[in-house]
């Protein structure tokens, strides 16, 4: 795995990327997220891909070896790409973004916060719902008549796993103010349950978790080449958030910065999928954070 010249050359541009981050020092892009916020975020992710892998030592990752019966992994990629390209423009047309405002890692998320209705969040929501899970599954389990197994819609089975849930699930709540965090109405939990797992979790899981990595690692014959690519793919999905801007070289340059924090987050949830056979492990190890803007969520629904 450590040998893998595409993590290689990824963990190179990442490391490229922190470098630019940390001369610009928040100057350039207002809203972007705080860079020792992130920083530490993706130290708590690296250890938990330590954890996991060290959970998963006596399990074969999905790879081309692992006889995952996927007809034609060339052309359903392709495609998979093209309609993720479509989605992107058509939410890009609409004013959608792929997040509704933050991971819970920017003070610039409450300005974008604050121009929310129940109208617009519940739009996202149903957009990337519909378009993330509705059509691909129709397609998928219907067109294509792929059962549930093949697409990794399976929790992995032994306590231990529960338990690396449990723990990675509750360490992206610590990326938030506690008492925002933990102080809210039981109905602001629901909500953001809702709203979350509408336009971000179950979208994510299926079109890049379910449906793009493991044929990303059957195509390239490695498990960890599938999850860097399929991070790259998560990486090019996100151009549009509301703290990135590309009217200029400098603005370009640090968008580009993080948007290589973006892809390594997309990595850990390609490393997440494949190394426990299961698209539901990547919520707990990198989607637990977005809890963190439940005071948001109870203030723009008005909930008590």
């Amino acid at each position: 795995m450590t040998r893998n010249p595409l993590l290689l050359g990824f963990l190179g541009l990442w490391l490229l990327a922190w470098g630019i981050l940390f001369v610009d020092r928040g100057r350039t892009l207002p809203l972007a997220p705080k860079t020792v916020h992130y920083l530490v975020a993706e130290v708590i992710a690296l250890a938990l891909v330590a954890a996991l892998l060290r959970l998963a030592r006596d399990r074969r990752p999905i790879d081309h070896g692992s006889r995952l019966p996927i007809r034609n992994p060339g052309a359903e990629c392709a495609g998979i790409l093209a309609y993720l390209a479509a989605v992107l423009a058509v939410g890009r047309a609409l004013g959608i973004r792929a997040h509704i405002a933050s991971a819970g890692m920017s003070g610039g998320a409450s300005v974008v916060w604050q121009t929310q209705t129940p109208g617009s969040a519940l739009r996202w929501a149903v957009f990337h719902f519909v378009a993330g899970v509705v059509v691909p599954l129709v397609f998928f389990l219907g067109v294509r008549r792929y059962g549930p197994r093949t697409l990794l819609l399976g929790f992995p089975r032994g306590g231990k796993w529960i338990a690396f849930c449990l723990v990675a699930g509750a360490s992206g709540l610590l990326a938030g103010d506690p008492h925002v965090t933990f102080g809210q109405p039981l109905a602001g939990y629901g909500a953001a349950l809702l709203l979350f797992s509408a336009g971000t979790f179950l979208p994510v899981m299926i079109l890049f978790e379910s449906l793009l990595a493991p044929r990303l690692a059957i195509l390239g014959r490695s498990a960890m080449t599938g999850a860097v690519l399929s991070g790259l793919a998560y990486a090019l999905f996100h151009p549009f958030e509301f703290y990135l801007r590309w009217g200029t070289p400098a603005e370009a340059a640090v968008s580009l910065a993080w948007m290589a924090q973006i892809g390594f987050y997309g990595v850990v949830k390609g490393i997440s999928t494949l190394w426990t056979g299961s698209a539901w492990v990547h919520i707990f190890t990198t989607h637990t954070v977005h809890f963190t803007e439940v005071g948001e969520v109870t203030r723009v629904f008005r909930l008590r």
